[in-house]
């Protein structure tokens, strides 16, 4: 089987700066990209970089290329995909943009739950770019607090609006919001492309991160949580995975994103958890050195703090 296409979603509320930052990424771009937009005239793609266009597809001068959704997005996946096997497309990375008021888990679910989605592309990094002006009222909507949940990396744009003293506040709620989250404050969406992409999959500056977590509970919106949990004592490796499941079949579609470095009785090693819905996965990352401790953090909406902590707790190795 062929290299499967990576795939990074851009996400973000409306008036954000996807749009900025989509025009940086075609204007100068570090790989061959396409994006994939829900009307070709939503992206606003530079007029100076368009070379050819058709009713779905836009060439841009420098060989990206811009696709519209047609329907179904697993429809416009599969086409793009055939099209780049028959060698009429030619590109090294698929970027879709989502509109604003966009839920993120359903676009992630169709490169889970669809097998010949799955067997062909490969997300690498989802990205949300976040009004550093406009942030607190915009977190009384549902679908931008959803947004940053989802996110491994938060795009804070428009710092140049606000005090120095407001952007570390905003840093430090988004931090609260998404603990594990790479956050990049931009002003109208600059920043180093590179920082974008391959972050989806739990880079070590992610793993970092998350070991400087404490324990505790974040609420963002009414019921909206980020929960934070470790554990000093080991785990018992099949009492968590039933734990696990437990978790995933409670919430479902309600939780977002979790992570977590975890210690099982069984092995000096670092296990990595990362999971977005009902889909995980986990690895092995190097040996712990000095200080063993499991971390996980779990991101959704009416999580039961107390049912989750409890698990966790009943996981642990005994005697």
């Amino acid at each position: 089987m062929s290299e499967r296409i990576r795939t990074t979603l851009i996400t973000g509320f409306l008036g954000a700066g996807k749009t900025t930052l989509l025009n940086r990424i075609v204007t100068n771009p570090i790989e061959k990209v396409a994006l994939l937009v829900n009307e070709v005239g939503a992206v606003h793609i530079d007029e100076a970089l368009i070379e050819r266009s058709d009713e779905e597809v836009i060439e841009l001068t420098n060989g990206c290329i811009c696709c519209s959704i047609r329907g179904d997005l697993r429809d416009a996946l599969l086409r793009i995909a055939k099209k780049r096997r028959q060698g009429e497309m030619e590109f090294d990375r698929l970027i879709i943009e989502t509109t604003g008021i966009a839920d993120p888990g359903p676009i992630l679910q169709t490169f889970y739950f669809e097998p010949a989605i799955e067997q062909q592309y490969q997300i690498s990094s989802v990205i949300t770019v976040v009004d550093a002006y406009q942030l607190e009222r915009q977190l009384t909507f549902e679908e931008n607090v959803k947004q940053i949940g989802f996110a491994d990396t938060l795009l804070l744009n428009k710092i140049d609006l606000i005090s120095a003293d407001e952007v570390v506040n905003v840093t430090r709620r988004l931090s609260n919001l998404n603990p594990t989250a790479l956050i990049l404050p931009t002003v109208e969406s600059e920043t180093d492309i590179q920082h974008l992409f391959e972050t989806f999959h739990f880079p070590k500056q992610e793993e970092e991160r998350l070991t400087k977590q404490t324990d505790g509970l974040q609420k963002a919106a009414e019921s909206f949580t980020a929960l934070t949990i470790t554990e000093t004592i080991p785990l018992h490796r099949q009492r968590f995975g039933a734990v696990l499941r437990e978790i995933l079949e409670a919430y479902a579609e309600d939780l977002y994103r979790y992570k977590g470095i975890i210690h099982f009785a069984d092995t000096n090693q670092k296990v990595i958890l990362q999971g977005t819905g009902m889909i995980y996965g986990t690895a092995v990352r190097g040996e712990f050195e000095e200080h063993k401790q499991t971390t996980l953090v779990f991101i959704g909406k009416n999580l039961d703090e107390h049912a989750i902590r409890k698990g966790v707790k009943a996981a642990r190795e005994h005697g």
